[in-house]
């Protein structure tokens, strides 16, 4: 073991870890699983070309790669020969002593549970929407239950989803804290609905903070035993998950979107945040336009925190509809768009798992493209 560290410590110092950009482009054509080193980031998928064609198989700008894996290639003429993504290593390399936030609804959680789910199980979960895409893996993945509670209780789903996350590896650790409770009953009150999740994780590169705060009707309250206003370490105090409800919890603070952004991100030590208003009655598009010019002037005060705003995704009522389409062209200032609408056009329902929630293909495709946005990719 001792041996093992000496050589990290030497491999690191020499600079054997692959640069962020600068893979071998030879090597970048081989299979995803062998033509990169164990500290390989980027990894090159082979499109079947033929399924760029075929929309019986995916929709319109997807392929299936050569591990029947369905690909955004986004609105072009002419499909590319292959695409790239970060790998593990990529996603930890990229995040690595940084700060990322997710602010927003159910729909930014799950994309939230699907990315921590990836830097733990060192994969991305195949879940019911490859059934009829890969029919010789068993899905779904046991991490499914992440981004889809499947019915179960909410306080057994806020535990056991806490519990899920964590990860004592020889390599890293990863754990997680939730201020959660939600009632009984199906339907959401946001006044007695909480979730603020807060994971840290420690890989070989530094470590990494993931934070999502619940944001459904622009209203967002934290508990006084968590952070920023306690320590990540226990505290005697402090809810289990699930049942930091009403008389269980005393908030420290509760405020809007903007008071969140003015007073509790610099607080967090924020890097980057990923901003969605919540849901769509109260954050049209209109107030997501306005919310821009915010979102500048916070920049310009807080030069140190990128912000990203999130589109909503269509319900599966409106996948084809243009009135769902995001254009950040007209919105009221610039600003970073993380869209979650295009790349949603025209694909089959059964990439949701209910109405409004998309399973794993495009979870992952969100986060292929938040990644992207905090560390591009060149070419």
């Amino acid at each position: 073991m001792r041996s093992l560290r000496i050589l990290r410590m030497l491999c690191v110092a020499v600079g054997v870890v692959v640069a962020f950009f600068n893979v071998n482009e030879q090597s970048m054509i081989n299979d995803r699983q062998t033509s990169f080193p164990k500290f390989g980031v980027v990894s090159t998928h082979l499109l079947d070309n033929a399924t760029c064609r075929d929309n019986s198989i995916v929709p319109n700008n997807w392929c299936l790669d050569n591990d029947q894996t369905p690909r955004y290639v986004g609105i072009v003429e002419r499909p590319p020969r292959m695409i790239q993504h970060f790998t593990h290593n990529g996603y930890d390399k990229c995040l690595a002593e940084k700060t990322v936030l997710f602010i927003g609804d159910s729909r930014v959680r799950y994309q939230f549970m699907h990315l921590a789910a990836f830097l733990k199980f060192k994969r991305f979960a195949k879940c019911e929407d490859y059934t009829n895409i890969n029919v010789s893996q068993a899905i779904p993945d046991p991490e499914c239950f992440l981004i889809n509670e499947g019915g179960k209780s909410w306080m057994s789903w806020y535990k056991q989803s806490t519990i899920m996350l964590d990860s004592n590896d020889e390599e890293y650790q990863q754990i997680g804290l939730c201020d959660c409770f939600r009632p009984a009953w199906h339907v959401p009150n946001q006044k007695q609905t909480y979730e603020n999740r807060y994971i840290k994780r420690s890989t070989r590169f530094g470590d990494i903070n993931l934070i999502y705060l619940q944001n459904f009707e622009n209203l967002i309250r934290l508990d006084k035993e968590f952070p920023p206003f306690a320590p990540f370490l226990p505290t005697p105090k402090r809810c289990h998950p699930g049942e930091c409800g009403k008389g269980n919890r005393t908030n420290a603070f509760e405020g809007d979107l903007n008071a969140t952004m003015w007073n509790i991100l610099p607080q967090l030590n924020t890097t980057h945040a990923f901003i969605n208003l919540g849901w769509e009655h109260t954050a049209g598009f209109q107030q997501q336009s306005d919310f821009t010019c915010v979102m500048r002037d916070f920049e310009r005060s807080n030069p140190g925190i990128k912000l990203f705003l999130i589109s909503h995704p269509p319900p599966t009522d409106a996948l084809d509809d243009p009135v769902h389409n995001f254009d950040a062209t007209k919105l009221k200032c610039d600003a970073n768009v993380l869209d979650r609408t295009s790349m949603n056009k025209k694909v089959p329902a059964s990439w949701y798992w209910d109405k409004q929630h998309v399973l794993s293909i495009l979870n992952e495709e969100y986060n292929h493209k938040m990644i992207e946005k905090i560390c591009p990719l060149k070419g």
